[in-house]
């Protein structure tokens, strides 16, 4: 079997993060400072807010201080015949890491399709799986420079040089194939609003777009999104 992956992540709250990086306060609000203060003072406290406040954007997709919130998967056969198309999310990062690896564990697929999966996905699920205590089912070989078992539709594309990474929505014009709506800056505003069902199907048509141009870059036709997409699985693990 083949799969294609995706995840959608949330960063942690300002104030977990100060605490997972040592910092005495994550608030993020303005420095306040005392009469008398001088203004080599102020300056240098200045100065550290903006270290602080650059160090948390960049924590946004570090698996160390964010969390997976939904994991969208596509089955295909080993002829890529489309086979089920499911999406777990919630809030409960423990039980949907546990339900994934069960998936997988019945899969055993044979090669994962992805974009950026080498750099982002797979490694943040594995160390995801570690905080959460949540042992894989089984051991993916993450090496470079290679198809399989990870065929990497980014890494691929731009022949491991990091200077032609392209995103998958750039990727997907290129190859012609029609692209999602928004992008994954909404994903937090999403969760924020409770719109999770919402969040699961935006990372499904993640999944479908990353198969088509897979299968545009192996000179294959892709099935319709209705095709791939049809009835799939939407599980709030909670």
């Amino acid at each position: 079997m083949k799969v294609v992956l995706d995840i959608e992540t949330i960063q942690a709250p300002r104030e977990e993060w100060a605490r997972l990086a040592g910092k005495a306060s994550g608030s993020g609000d303005g420095v306040r400072f005392e009469e008398g203060d001088d203004l080599f003072t102020v300056g240098a406290a200045e100065e550290q807010r903006h270290a602080d406040d650059e160090q948390y954007a960049k924590s946004a997709f570090d698996a160390t201080f964010s969390r997976v919130v939904c994991i969208g998967l596509l089955e295909f056969s080993d002829q890529m015949e489309a086979r089920s198309a499911v999406a777990w999310y919630g809030g409960n990062e423990q039980e949907l890491l546990r339900q994934f690896w069960a998936r997988l564990a019945k899969d055993r697929p044979t090669l994962f399709i992805t974009h950026n999966g080498l750099g982002f996905d797979l490694p943040f699920l594995k160390k995801r799986s570690i905080i959460q205590q949540v042992k894989p089912s089984f051991d993916v070989n993450l090496a470079k420079f290679r198809t399989e078992p990870v065929y990497d539709t980014m890494a691929i594309w731009s022949n491991w040089d990091m200077r032609g990474w392209v995103k998958l929505d750039v990727l997907a014009r290129a190859l012609q194939v029609e692209t999602k709506s928004g992008s994954g800056a909404q994903v937090a505003e999403m969760w924020e609003k409770g719109q999770r069902d919402e969040l699961a199907r935006y990372c499904l048509q993640d999944t479908y777009v990353t198969y088509a141009c897979y299968c545009r870059m192996n000179f294959r036709q892709p099935l319709s999104r209705e095709v791939v997409l049809l009835q799939p699985e939407i599980l709030d693990v909670g």
